[in-house]
C-alpha cells in the first residue's frame, strides 16, 4: 500500500509501496529417466586380450543404456553394487538375470571364490528365463 503525504503543503518523501515478489512455484521435476532400447555393447575383449571393465567404463555404458546423466548413472552403479557386495559378504547366492546365478565357492581371509552360472543367459538366448537356473549344490 503506497503512502501519500498527510497534507498538501508536506514535502517528506514518499515511500513505494511494499509488494511482494511473486515465489517461484515447485519445478516439475522428471526424477525416473526415460529409458531406451540401444544395441548391446560392443565385447570387451579386443585382440584375444582380456580386457579390464573399470568403475568409469561401467557408468558410461549405464548411462549410455539408459540415457541417463553420468552422475546419476554413477549413483545407481555404486549403490548396485555396494548391494552386490553386501548379499556376498552374507553369503548369499544372487540369481541375476541376464548375469546368472551367482554364489560363494569359497572364503580365504579377504580372498572370496565365485560360481557363476550362466545358464542359458550366457548363451544369448532370447528365452533367458525359459528354464530354471541351478539348484544350490547341483553345480559343485
Amino acid at each position: 500500500m503506497a503512502t501519500t503525504p498527510k497534507s498538501p503543503g508536506d514535502t517528506s518523501p514518499v515511500k513505494p509501496a511494499r509488494t511482494r515478489a511473486a515465489k517461484p512455484g515447485p519445478k516439475a521435476v522428471n526424477l525416473k529417466p526415460t529409458l531406451k532400447v540401444v544395441e548391446p555393447p560392443a565385447p570387451l575383449a579386443a585382440e584375444g586380450k582380456a580386457a579390464v571393465l573399470r568403475l568409469r567404463d561401467l557408468v558410461d555404458r549405464v548411462a549410455g543404456a539408459t540415457g541417463a546423466r553420468k552422475p546419476e548413472a554413477k549413483k545407481s552403479v555404486e549403490a548396485t553394487l555396494v548391494a552386490i557386495s553386501a548379499a556376498l559378504q552374507a553369503g548369499a547366492t544372487l540369481a541375476l538375470p541376464p548375469l546368472g546365478k551367482l554364489r560363494v565357492a569359497r572364503t580365504a581371509g579377504a580372498v572370496m571364490t565365485l560360481k557363476l552360472r550362466r545358464g542359458e543367459a550366457g548363451k544369448g538366448s532370447e528365452k533367458a528365463g525359459a528354464k530354471p537356473l541351478a539348484e544350490d549344490g547341483e553345480d559343485d
